[in-house]
């Protein structure tokens, strides 16, 4: 990776000398600025090329300001904020923005170099699929058939990457809720519990591998070549897992997550570590936008030949004007907070379809979403 920066702008100076101290031990090359106007003039000397952490109010001026000018010079920037404890509206105006993550203060200085080290990844893999983008356009001004050709690669590799950091990035982050469970509520308990606990933590690295997998098989999936295993599995079953899961997550967001009563016990047809997958995607959006305090309720039932899962949450909803689009390839290419949104939802569009099912949205905006998929019922 190529030697990147850490910006830290913080007007508490000794918060962010000690943030600073722990990210140079790391090998980290750091600068620091205590305001916004001091630290846009380092990104300019520096030409955007760093990560920045910066609090929500910096000597006196809006950090979500500072954001937004910010991005329009250097939209590649991975952009964290550091605050005590923020206020609702500014985390969701500030993810819109376009925000990376938001840490809270005081930072455990391993939380703030992993923070930092997926930070800088992904400004690395930014910087070089820019630099490679540049290079391709060179070469396609060449021919006419290796125009064709280029915007064709391109085209795959700029949605490859996205879905990319997409799925690892919901997947790490839940590993991180469970790390830290373990750290903050494990002291001194006994040993059965951490265990229990381990082997969640153990499961989210196997979904990564999983995962690894289905983005080398997407040229298969294509061509409608997805690969699958199908067999008989509870339905209820396979939501309550799911619930298990992402407990330790909601629990940290102050998010109640259940099995809604009255589900059934249906048995469907489909390719298990698929509809893990599926469920992955819209459990985790699920909880990233229902605010604290909030409720996700999942549920199935039969209806007729198929079973229907649902995973509805009290969050912001989505604009309908979004419904329409949110299942479209050509969607998650806007980029804004809700992309990220939309690129999951087409993978689990093409996961449910290949297994003979079907999947839709009901939402309304300020009031929740619901997302149904339904899978044959097993013979």
């Amino acid at each position: 990776m190529r030697n990147l920066g850490v910006l830290l702008v913080d007007s508490d100076r000794e918060e962010r000398e000690k943030n600073a101290r722990v990210l140079s031990e790391a090998r980290y090359t750091v600068f620091q600025a205590d305001g916004l106007e001091e630290a846009a003039a380092i990104l300019k000397r520096h030409r955007g090329r760093m990560a920045v952490l910066s609090e929500l109010s910096a000597d006196g001026a809006c950090g979500l300001e500072f954001l937004g000018n910010t991005l329009l010079k250097y939209p590649f920037i991975p952009f964290t904020f550091l605050a005590a404890s923020p206020p609702l509206g500014s985390v969701i105006q500030a993810l819109q923005q376009g925000a990376y993550d938001f840490l809270r203060k005081p930072v455990a200085p391993d939380i703030l170099c992993h923070s930092v080290g997926r930070s800088l990844q992904k400004l690395d893999l930014t910087l070089e699929t820019e630099k490679q983008d540049k290079e391709i356009r060179h070469l396609l001004a060449r021919s006419r058939e290796d125009l064709k050709a280029s915007q064709t690669l391109s085209s795959f590799k700029g949605f490859m990457i996205s879905m990319a950091a997409h799925d690892f990035r919901s997947i790490i982050t839940v590993l991180d809720g469970y790390l830290q469970y373990i750290q903050d509520r494990c002291k001194g308990c006994s040993v059965s519990e951490p265990e229990g606990i381990l082997r969640q933590a153990q499961r989210t690295t196997e979904r990564l591998r999983t995962m690894a997998n289905t983005l080398l098989d997407y040229e298969a999936a294509e061509k409608g070549q997805i690969r699958l295993e199908i067999k008989p599995f509870p339905l209820r079953e396979a939501l309550l897992e799911c619930i298990a899961f992402y407990h330790p997550y909601s629990e940290q967001k102050n998010v109640d997550i259940s099995l809604e009563e009255g589900s059934e016990d249906v048995i469907v047809a489909g390719d298990r570590n698929k509809v893990k997958e599926i469920l992955d995607n819209l459990l985790y959006n699920a909880l990233k936008f229902t605010p604290s305090g909030g409720t996700i309720r999942l549920s199935g039932k039969r209806e007729g030949g198929f079973g229907r899962f649902c995973v509805k949450d009290s969050g912001m909803g989505i604009d309908k004007k979004k419904l329409n689009t949110i299942f479209s390839q050509s969607d998650v290419a806007t980029v804004d907070a809700n992309a990220r949104i939309g690129l999951g939802l087409v993978i689990c569009k093409r996961l449910v379809e290949a297994q003979n099912g079907n999947i839709w949205i009901e939402s309304v905006l300020g009031k929740g979403t619901q997302v149904y998929f339904t899978l044959p019922v097993s013979v």
